[in-house]
């Protein structure tokens, strides 16, 4: 049998020698490497390792005999076309390169950084230099000195020793030994490595290949990893793109010129990478690209150059895309949009890199205007992050993701129909009613159900408890600490709850038992029992922020009283209808409303009288007749306000007569003697009591307009998204709806036919 012909010959050059090259930039880094990654502890090893002259490894080089895309290890290395390039053992040549020349190598951050290594020539021992051995005269503090040019060993040796003299007594065999152990040291650069160096008449791709299968047996290199060392062989252009992009959106822009950086996502390169090819080349899994980009044939799985040069084309054109700074500044702002603040609510860059994929899918190939894309994708996103859509099976999920675009019409509406159908079919009753309730059973602070809740509050426009500072405002990125003194705290103080034998992290940190707080003292809580603490201070709100209070917290009716597990039981199902009524207002955003949040005046009222969107009580508790009970006359406000909002909205002016005659509420106000703060109070507990408190903390609001020397109260309410029924003396469950200028309830044959119609 004929030996097979070997495509590689061997060298043991010295390290110097090895190093002279760097410098003269005859040896260079092919862009199929990755940056210098290795830690500094790492580096201090491999210095050890050749002092004590063990094995060091081998390094790989490659003679292109041809200009090659390439860059050089240091900063300040001389630029001329390379002879050879290092195809493996980067990071060990960038490491010696770095140290004994004293030179700047550039970062993983595209950031220029010197590695200084300290050397005790007493101890023989190797160490990271900082302050501490800067400060040690025992110690060369950078052993780059030793290497220095017009340096000779004799010299240093001479100047270390007297130096240490200076500050301590040495004698004259530990003289000897730092002058043996320094030269020892300085004899590094004469260490010779193995080099194996690739044949010359080798192409790029199978040095790229050779690069893969020297690296594949290890976890160093994934498909993104292939797919970049292909754009090095086929499309460099392609791959500086993705770099220059990763490296501007690190910091701010300093000047006037745009820049990708953002609050919530410093993309990666092979980040940029996945993006681009679930874009151009529809393909979720990576390695299914790979295959792609090297052209094969999906038929008779053959690799073709047309093929290949048609894939490159794709992903170049998919990359001018994703790369466009207006697109992604907009995606950012979906983010926002769907109460999101920063990367610190965040627990998978899968959910953003994916959303920003299916936004340019629908941008460039479903021509959504901006406005239905920013509510779809707001909507998409808050899904994603809650259920932790692409955190499983990221690849695959995308996958089928993409397929299922793929087979839908090329039409606006039909990207908005299919995201929402996948929205619904993971956001279902049960999800809101049961599964959501049981995630909430963790003491995790990285929670992606726990930032749904904190994004929920965002959407509600939420202030935290006792305060009217917003929990946006609190949550915004560069915020530090507590504002107003305000902070998660436990509603079941930790000191309490170890009074009731109640201990460990896991229970007392659960989610259930932490709020937005701000309380004066604190410190003064101690191990109080709720009710010593909360109740005094919610005895100071109004009704109508005891009910905005109570729903935005997920508080349990007087859950004070409660004990701790039954209170981490029914606020667990408080704080899921939080985040359902946070994910339905980013639906409602599609609603437009014409009574803003002031809502139209008496005269506005008074000069279009009674309408679909306007009526006109005269009392709300007061009979007009003394045959009709109170309740009868409270039923009306109820069933007006609910019309409301199972139709398209409105207001409701309490002390106008039918006929536009302003009376007033002060028949009201003497009916149990109370000032606006009471009369109001009352109202908000009827309407909360009888339609919920999610409905009144956000889509109904009172104020008051005095007309002349009579005050008339007005409630407006917004439309609702989903069907509000109402609980009153005729019964529970009641379905009212406005029709013309009046209010009346629906049978159940119309009931099921307005709903689906309006809803």
């Amino acid at each position: 049998m004929s030996q097979a012909t070997q495509r590689f010959s061997s060298e043991a050059p010295p390290l110097h020698y090895l190093i002279q090259e760097i410098d003269m930039g005859t040896l260079g880094l092919p862009d199929l490497q990755r940056p210098f990654v290795w830690k500094r502890t790492g580096i201090r090893d491999l210095f050890d390792s050749l002092y004590r002259g063990y094995p060091a490894g081998y390094f790989l080089f490659w003679d292109p005999g041809k200009a090659t895309d390439s860059h050089s290890i240091g900063t300040q290395t001389q630029d001329r076309e390379m002879q050879k390039m290092i195809v493996d053992g980067q990071q060990r040549l960038t490491s010696l390169y770095a140290v004994m020349k004293g030179k700047p190598i550039m970062n993983e951050r595209n950031e220029a950084q010197y590695i200084r290594i300290a050397f005790n020539p007493l101890t023989e021992e190797f160490t990271v230099a900082n302050v501490s051995t800067d400060n040690n005269p025992a110690y060369i503090s950078n052993i780059s000195d030793v290497w220095a040019d017009g340096v000779t060993s004799y010299t240093f040796i001479g100047k270390f020793i007297q130096s240490l003299k200076d500050k301590q007594e040495i004698n004259q065999q530990e003289e000897v030994q730092i002058a043996t152990n320094i030269q020892q040291l300085e004899n590094i650069k004469n260490y010779q490595f193995s080099v194996l160096v690739l044949s010359a008449d080798l192409g790029i791709e199978v040095v790229a290949e050779i690069f893969q299968r020297i690296n594949s047996r290890g976890v160093d290199l994934n498909a993104a990893d292939f797919i970049l060392t292909l754009l090095s062989v086929h499309a460099p252009e392609i791959r500086r793109e993705f770099e220059d992009f990763s490296r501007r959106a690190k910091l701010p822009s300093n000047n006037l010129d745009t820049s990708p950086y953002n609050h919530f996502l410093t993309p990666s390169p092979d980040q940029l990478l996945r993006i681009a090819v679930g874009l151009g080349l529809k393909r979720g899994v990576l390695q299914n690209a790979y295959n792609d980009l090297r052209g094969r044939d999906p038929k008779t799985l053959d690799f073709k150059v047309e093929l290949r040069k048609a894939r490159f084309d794709d992903l170049q054109d998919a990359q001018a895309k994703v790369l466009n700074l207006t697109d992604w500044h907009d995606f950012m702002t979906c983010l926002k949009s769907a109460g999101f603040r920063s990367k610190a609510m965040l627990t998978s860059y899968n959910n953003v890199l994916y959303g920003y994929l299916i936004y340019l899918i629908g941008r460039h190939e479903f021509s959504v205007s901006k406005r239905d894309l920013r509510k779809i994708i707001s909507r998409w996103f808050f899904m994603s992050a809650l259920t932790g859509r692409y955190t499983g099976s990221p690849e695959t999920i995308l996958e089928a993701d993409l397929r299922q675009l793929q087979a839908e019409e090329r039409s606006s509406e039909g990207f908005i129909k299919l995201l929402d159908q996948i929205i619904k079919n993971q956001l279902t009753d049960d999800y809101w009613r049961v599964t959501l309730p049981e995630k909430f059973e963790s003491s995790s602070a990285y929670s992606p159900f726990l930032f749904g809740y904190h994004a929920a509050l965002n959407l509600l426009d939420a202030t935290a408890l006792f305060s009217n500072v917003k929990i946006s405002e609190l949550l915004e990125p560069g915020i530090q600490g507590a504002k107003n003194g305000i902070d998660r705290h436990h509603l079941f103080p930790k000191e309490y709850l170890r009074t009731l034998g109640i201990t460990g992290a896991v229970r007392v940190n659960q989610i259930a038992n932490l709020g937005f707080i701000e309380w004066s003292a604190n410190i003064a809580i101690s191990d109080k029992p709720p009710r010593e603490y909360f109740d005094p201070l919610f005895s100071e709100l109004s009704s109508s922020e005891k009910v905005q209070a109570e729903f935005w917290h997920a508080l349990p009716k007087d859950w004070t009283k409660m004990d701790y597990t039954s209170f981490l039981l029914e606020r667990r199902s408080l704080l899921a209808q939080v985040v359902r009524e946070g994910y339905e207002k980013l639906s409602d955003q599609a609603i437009t409303h014409e009574v803003d949040k002031k809502g139209p005046s008496v005269e506005d009222l008074l000069y279009a009288m009674e309408t679909e969107r306007i009526e006109f009580k005269s009392t709300a508790r007061v009979p007009l007749d003394s045959d009709v009970p109170e309740k009868v006359i409270n039923e009306s406000i109820i069933k007006t306000v609910a019309g409301f909002l199972n139709a398209k909205g409105g207001t409701l002016g309490i002390g106008i007569s039918d006929d536009g005659d302003v009376l007033g509420i002060q028949q009201d106000l003497n009916f149990k003697n109370q000032d606006l703060d009471g009369y109001q109070n009352w109202l908000v507990d009827l309407l909360s009591h009888s339609l919920g408190t999610g409905v009144m903390a956000n889509l109904v609001s009172i104020r008051f307009e005095t007309v002349e020397d009579r005050v008339v109260c007005l409630i407006d309410v917004q439309q609702s998204r989903k069907a509000v029924y109402a609980d009153s003396h005729k019964g529970k469950g009641l379905f009212y709806v406005r029709s013309g200028n009046s209010t009346r309830i629906l049978n159940a044959g119309e009931l099921v036919d307005y709903v689906q119609a309006h809803f």
